[in-house]
């Protein structure tokens, strides 16, 4: 795989900086819409959303092989000082997730600290808008940034909302992930309330994934890259049962009832949840070089 010019770092930072702005979007929209009942919620999404995209960002300038060409992309030489090209789609990203990082740590303070302060829960709740709206916009850059280009797979607006509807979905299995493991932990008696809510909530996101991934499938089920992933082993293995039967599948028909399970079951799905995640990535960024 010679011709492969972006590989599993890059990888990595679609997955990492989609999950999330995944867990900030639930974190927001938990907080908005279910105020004091989803609390919980609320705190773990956001003190672990900006450190994800951070770690995504760490990956993405490894890949770049020289880490000093990263600052290229805020500063230039010259008049001026900042860097900004919104015709550029990596100059967009950059700034976005700078920007994502930083109302995502002021919004985790808040989330912790904010009653200390007798303006701290409404600025919380002001800044949740935006972290609403910013999460959108970083989930869907995921997707974009591959639609940009003229890649016969990557060229479709579907691609932007596989990556975005994805992003909801391992977004809710990280919070899930990490409430099962402090039940876990604990050895709490009593089931936690809030995840077999999220499940249901969850397996309805994926019902929405199946359908938008099927269709960017048949957008482009005429090319080369397409018909490899669909038809060869490489495609067997990783779309039809790593992503689309484990990664989907099962977790839809876990949660759909919305029954409450065992904590370690709702970290196993859920691990499903995020490690189809991944692969679904994977095999549209690797599957669209080879």
């Amino acid at each position: 795989m010679e011709h492969v010019s972006w590989g599993t770092l890059v990888v990595f930072d679609l997955f990492l900086t989609g999950l999330g702005a995944g867990v900030l979007f639930l974190a927001a929209a938990a907080d908005l819409f279910g105020g004091k009942r989803y609390q919980k919620i609320t705190r773990i999404g956001a003190c672990i959303a900006p450190w994800l995209v951070i770690l995504g960002m760490i990956f993405w300038v490894s890949s770049l092989g020289n880490p000093s060409r990263f600052w290229g992309f805020f500063f230039k030489k010259g008049p001026g000082l900042f860097m900004f090209n919104p015709n550029s789609a990596v100059s967009v990203g950059v700034w976005l997730r700078a920007i994502f990082v930083i109302i995502s740590l002021c919004y985790a303070f808040l989330s912790l600290f904010g009653w200390v302060f007798s303006w701290g829960e409404k600025l919380r709740r002001q800044i949740g808008v935006g972290a609403l709206i910013l999460a959108l916009l970083v989930m869907a850059y995921t997707g974009v940034f591959l639609a940009s280009t003229s890649n016969l797979l990557w060229h479709t607006a579907f691609l932007p909302a596989v990556f975005s509807v994805s992003a909801v979905s391992t977004g809710i299995a990280g919070v899930v992930l990490v409430l099962a493991l402090a039940h876990i932990y604990k050895r709490g008696v009593k089931p936690e309330p809030s995840i077999p809510k999220l499940e249901k909530i969850n397996s309805w996101v994926i019902g929405l994934q199946l359908l938008i991934i099927i269709l960017f499938l048949l957008s482009r089920i005429g090319s080369a890259p397409m018909k490899m992933i669909v038809g060869s082993g490489f495609g067997l293995l990783i779309l039809w049962i790593a992503i689309v039967s484990l990664g989907l599948v099962v977790p839809l028909l876990f949660g759909i009832n919305g029954k409450a399970r065992g904590p370690r079951t709702s970290l196993a799905v859920s691990a499903l949840v995020l490690l189809g995640g991944f692969f679904l990535r994977y095999v549209i960024l690797i599957g669209g070089q080879i």
